[in-house]
């Protein structure tokens, strides 16, 4: 591999997040972003690590954050952890990262069918829902047999062992400059992770990969694309309509499902991924993992299947979420998008009682809700219908807001000149029902004035007047 071209430091300071917390270092992208005589002199230096092959010891170390994975979090398991990684770190390993997946990609030794998580410009996680989707909806309609599984790995980035990285490594022919850099990154990495106001001593991380690290995700995907490929050989997976044939196995990063037309099939691949994951000093999750099995296009449970003899539950037990949509017995949406209804009149009605501002409920709505209601809307099959049901909710909620912050407006106009005698008009109004800033053109005692109504880009939206009566009746109209 050639040495780091300045442009490609350069691409991934660009491409980064400015409002990233910066890491022990103290220095955030912003830096960087906005002195590029500083990010010139940091290629200089990344050269330098480059052609040595070491990482500094300032690189490998780590302040930990705990994340809940789920509400009402209170087990260590049901934490994971967030390294917060000095910047010059994650853009010298993100310009690797992005070279060992132009390598990986050009050599194919990445199955993208399989595997797409942790690959750069692959829309992995719709595709993965979109197929196992349809290969169900087929099955139903076909009155066909399916057999399905849903595995999850337990503290899958946690767990990973680091001799297991670096064969993966040799196994796929990474040039040795690279390898060599990765094994001295993970040989004395060392964090210590904070809680309140405790905090832990440093500790070596002798197992799982940093999470935070930009090369992380790749080494962690292409990690397990060798183990799930490895067990393919045990059984075909389904037949599509248009007759093409699947893989049994699909991955999103840690999150694995089995698709087998029959029984044993799916049986065989279970036991094989059972023992490569034994091999790899891993293991499955039974409570977290489901099952499901069609005979003639309907859901049957008198089927089981076992990891290290313990049962995994049934979706007809329990419902199982993958990668953001609900798979359950009914093998319907129906549930789901009521369910999504439901928490979006639950959602209106917080934001209407909170008693913010109107400018702040428009961003909860702008950034808080919008994204909430966009994903089922791509997953799940919902009726023209149902979304202009959706629409109307959310313009009806709209409209209240905008008419009480109006009256408002109006009330609090109305109070300041009745309390002076005089107007006192504010060098602009914010209407803050449409976003707009109101600035008059002109101002005098009593008259109409025409004032110019902006939106946040500075572009004229509309002219409106602004009426003023000074007289002995002073009244004002908006």
């Amino acid at each position: 591999m050639s040495e780091l071209q300045l442009k490609e430091v350069r691409e991934v300071v660009r491409k980064a997040r400015a409002s990233s917390a910066p890491g022990p270092s103290g220095t955030s992208y912003k830096v960087y972003k906005y002195c590029p005589k500083l990010l010139l002199r940091l290629w200089y230096i990344l050269r330098v690590f480059w052609r040595r092959g070491r990482i500094p010891d300032q690189w490998r170390v780590a302040e930990g954050v705990w994340i809940p994975k789920e509400e009402n979090s209170t087990q260590l398991d049901q934490f994971r952890i967030i390294s917060l990684l000095c910047v010059e770190a994650k853009v010298f390993f993100s310009a690797v990262s992005k070279r060992l997946c132009t390598y990986l990609a050009e050599n194919t030794y990445i199955d993208t069918s399989v595997q797409k998580g942790g690959i750069s410009g692959m829309p992995g996680c719709l595709e993965h829902t979109g197929v196992v989707t349809q290969l169900i909806r087929e099955a139903r309609e076909n009155k066909g047999n399916l057999s399905v599984l849903w595995l999850d790995l337990e503290n899958a980035f946690g767990s990973i062992p680091h001799k297991l990285v670096q064969f993966t490594l040799t196994k796929h022919h990474v040039p040795s400059r690279c390898r060599d850099l990765i094994a001295d990154y993970y040989s004395n990495f060392r964090m210590r992770v904070s809680s309140g106001a405790i905090t832990s001593s440093w500790h070596k991380v002798e197992i799982g990969i940093i999470t935070g690290c930009t090369i992380s995700v790749t080494l962690f995907s292409l990690a397990m694309n060798m183990l799930t490929k490895s067990a393919e050989p045990e059984c075909r997976g389904p037949r599509t309509n248009s007759g093409q044939r699947q893989p049994p196995i699909r991955a999103f990063m840690d999150d694995l499902t089995v698709m087998t037309e029959s029984v044993p099939g799916c049986r065989w691949i279970l036991k094989g991924l059972e023992e490569l994951v034994e091999w790899a000093r891993m293991r499955f999750k039974p409570a977290k993992s489901r099952s499901m099995v069609l005979r003639k296009g309907k859901v049957v449970d008198k089927f089981r299947f076992n990891i290290a003899d313990t049962a995994i539950p049934s979706i007809s037990e329990k419902p199982v979420k993958s990668l953001g949509k609900v798979f359950d017995c009914s093998l319907r949406d129906t549930t789901s998008i009521q369910s999504t209804c439901t928490e979006l009149d639950g959602w209106l009605k917080s934001v209407d009682k909170s008693g913010l501002p109107g400018k702040f409920k428009a961003w909860v709505y702008q950034h808080g809700i919008l994204p909430r209601i966009l994903w089922p809307l791509l997953v799940y099959a919902v009726p023209i219908s149902t979304v202009e049901t959706l629409e109307r909710r959310l313009a009806c909620s709209e409209r209240s807001r905008e008419e009480k912050q109006r009256d408002e407006v109006k009330e609090l106009t109305r109070s300041q000149v009745l309390a002076s005698g005089s107007v006192q008009t504010p060098r602009f109004f914010l209407l803050e029902s449409g976003g707009l800033q109101v600035q008059p053109v002109g101002f005098q005692d009593s008259g109409e004035y025409s004032c110019m109504a902006f939106n946040p880009q500075g572009s004229v939206n509309a002219t409106t007047v602004l009426t003023v009566w000074t007289s002995s009746g002073i009244s004002v109209a908006l």
